[in-house]
């Protein structure tokens, strides 16, 4: 299928079993924040004014220490089975496939792998209250390239845009605020900048990174299809000018 929205739903929901199963029992002190309190696991991939980026991996058989997230959206960069424990000590199993994103509210728990593969996450944890008056800018991808960028929620925190270029699909000049891309599949893409210079982008699957507000046109050249899940900060202003 050209878009497994479907699939990718149904799969959010799964994860939002991972928060739901655990919001009620939420501990604020900040000797439970992942990095620190499960930092076997948990590792802060980068930090700024806006947004903390955490990565998380759990080898088969492993489980993590008890530890709390903050609001965030959850991304599996592999597929998940896994057993989540609250402190209350009820358990619930997780099934999730690789590119599942979905928002978590704040949680306390324990994950347990128990596949027999290791998984793998990015956690996107905003700060700050959100912005309700928030605006997309002037040529918004998901209305400028709808073909290539489709809406998968948002909230007063964020907006997640799920990108996807077929083979030979490109998508006119269009608009990003400031966001955090997480890569699912490797590409070298050519893009072309406003000033009509074009440079090329490559990347690899599971890469995490922070993308100031920018404007651009882009081409799958490839013969593979790419994909990446955008969450942009709804605390940036909308982007109106192109940058890098």
């Amino acid at each position: 299928m050209r878009w497994l929205v479907a699939a990718a739903i149904a799969a959010g929901l799964i994860v939002g079993t991972i928060c739901l199963g655990a919001a009620h029992a939420m501990a604020q002190e900040n000797d439970l924040d992942s990095p620190k309190a499960d930092a076997a696991h948990h590792k802060v991939e980068f930090e700024n004014e806006q947004v903390r980026v955490v990565r998380w991996v759990i080898q088969p058989g492993d489980k993590s220490a008890k530890h709390s997230n903050p609001n965030n959206v959850s991304i599996f960069l592999t597929d998940v089975n896994g057993k989540v424990t609250t402190p209350d000590g009820k358990t619930t199993e997780i099934h999730g496939k690789a590119g599942t994103a979905a928002w978590c509210g704040p949680t306390t728990h324990v994950v347990e792998n128990i596949g027999d593969k290791p998984m793998e996450g990015i956690l996107v944890e905003p700060k700050g209250p959100g912005n309700a008056a928030w605006t997309p800018p002037p040529r918004d991808s998901v209305k400028t390239a709808p073909e290539t960028h489709k809406l998968e929620f948002e909230n007063d925190q964020v907006r997640v845009v799920r990108v996807h270029y077929e083979p030979g699909e490109k998508a006119p000049m269009h608009d990003h605020p400031d966001q955090v891309q997480i890569w699912l599949t490797d590409a070298d893409i050519p893009i072309k900048m406003p000033d009509g210079k074009t440079q090329v982008d490559h990347v690899k699957a599971g890469l995490a990174r922070w993308r100031h507000a920018f404007s651009h046109a882009a081409e799958n050249v490839g013969d593979k299809p790419f994909e990446y899940i955008s969450v942009e900060l709804k605390g940036a202003p909308p982007a109106t000018t192109a940058n890098k």
